[in-house]
């Protein structure tokens, strides 16, 4: 073959250094790369194998978990408790799942709700019967006073429940009740104390309405309330800490009874139907096995509790729950915007998964998929930032600015004034 007809990188005594240069380059480039990146840690825990999408299930190892699966270790247990923050729409649309996940096994469950007093039993009975149309549910319950997260994300559940006809029970106590019940906790002693116990000095009403137990808190289940008082937000504004025995102990008695009171009407739905009971209630009722869970195996010793929890993509914890369902942490402002978490990089970034037309979030140029990356002086390293922030330019009265990443852009975002409507 004629040395003309050879191809330049094949010919003889010359193909090294007919190579395009490109050629030469990109090796080079490659051995450049590898000379700086260090290898990656091996001992680094895996907390997932598997990158879930929203709604997925997972199990406590942090594998996935398929539906039938999570159907096939509810099937032998008496009550399925399942965790939710109450403000967060995938939680809500993974009960209506797992509803009707059990709605189609060999035993029809029944439904248990936190959000409902047990007193209004009969319209929730009318509600799954099909006496009681769906648009009247809300007013008939007084869902604003008894309840007040917004009745709209709860829809997906209540049509699980319509849709297969299931018996539905409250579990809970009226807030009114609850609420005389804290005001006598803080002006007699502690419960089991004859000398001013809280519960006798209620009406023979409101005692009624009580679980006929008040199971106290275990050991672990005191820290943790412990905890959870020193940081609620609603605490500190009325001056409780918990190092105030009387505000502890009216805390520890407001959710003994909250939780002896779930785990009474479950029992006793379980008694009445002799099926199983799907409780949905707040993830920190359900965490762990120490709010209702604990009072369950009092009531009803020997019947077997599967706990559900969400999980938000942090460390998952084995004691938890046995099953997890992802559902990213999300947040709605009335500004216009919602947020939500998504894993990244080992943490979490934050990015706009929602703007409503005419907000001021809008206005402020704010669109779906921008990443938030400082909220006023504030990392974005938990949505915690975002209520930093804001408290501060409302106290300062100062304008709200983002910091935000769109595509390789860093942009910033003035949502004006926090405390007025509008666009800025």
């Amino acid at each position: 073959m004629p040395l003309a007809l050879i191809p330049r990188a094949l010919a003889p005594g010359r193909g090294a250094f007919l190579l395009p240069r490109a050629a030469w380059l990109l090796p080079a480039l490659v051995l450049g790369l590898c000379a700086c990146a260090r290898p990656a840690p091996t001992q680094q825990p895996m907390p997932v194998s598997f990158l879930p999408a929203p709604g997925e299930f997972l199990s406590n190892a942090g594998d996935r978990l398929s539906p039938e699966a999570l159907r096939a270790r509810a099937a032998s247990a008496a009550y399925v408790l399942v965790g939710e923050s109450h403000g967060n729409a995938c939680d809500h649309e993974a009960e209506a799942r797992i509803i009707t996940l059990l709605a189609h096994g060999e035993t029809v469950p029944v439904v248990g709700l936190e959000m409902a007093p047990a007193s209004l039993n009969p319209v929730l009975r009318a509600f799954s019967e099909g006496a009681l149309a769906p648009e009247e549910l809300e007013a008939r319950l007084d869902w604003k006073t008894n309840w007040g997260h917004p009745f709209a994300k709860y829809l997906p559940v209540f049509q699980a429940i319509r849709r297969f006809r299931l018996p539905v029970y409250g579990l809970n106590v009226p807030p009114g009740v609850i609420r005389r019940l804290s005001a006598a906790a803080m002006q007699n002693a502690t419960l089991g104390d004859p000398a001013g116990d809280p519960v006798a000095s209620l009406s023979p009403e409101d005692r009624a309405q009580l679980p006929a137990r008040i199971i106290p808190p275990a050991p672990e289940q005191e820290a943790f309330l412990r905890e959870v008082m020193g940081s609620h937000p609603r605490a500190k504004a009325r001056g409780g800490t918990a190092d105030d025995p009387r505000q502890l102990a009216r805390f520890q008695l407001i959710q003994s009874v909250w939780d002896s009171a779930m785990a009474e009407q479950a029992v006793g739905a379980r008694r009445a139907t002799g099926r199983p009971v799907v409780v949905l209630a707040g993830a920190a009722h359900v965490e762990g096995g120490l709010g209702i869970a604990r009072r369950l195996r009092v009531l009803d010793p020997g019947a077997q509790v599967l706990l559900v929890s969400p999980w938000r993509g942090d460390a998952l914890d084995k004691a938890d729950a046995e099953v997890r369902v992802y559902c990213p942490e999300s947040f709605e402002s009335r500004m216009g915007m919602t947020l939500v978490s998504r894993p990244w990089g080992g943490a979490f970034e934050y990015v706009v998964g929602a703007v409503v037309r005419g907000s001021r979030a809008e206005g402020a140029g704010l669109r779906p998929g921008d990443v938030v990356e400082r909220a006023g002086g504030y990392r974005m390293r938990s949505l915690n930032a975002m209520h930093l922030a804001g408290s501060d330019a409302f106290r300062e009265k100062k304008s709200l600015v983002l910091v935000i990443r769109r595509g390789e852009e860093a942009l910033s975002v003035d949502l004006g004034p926090l405390g007025r409507q509008g666009r800025p």
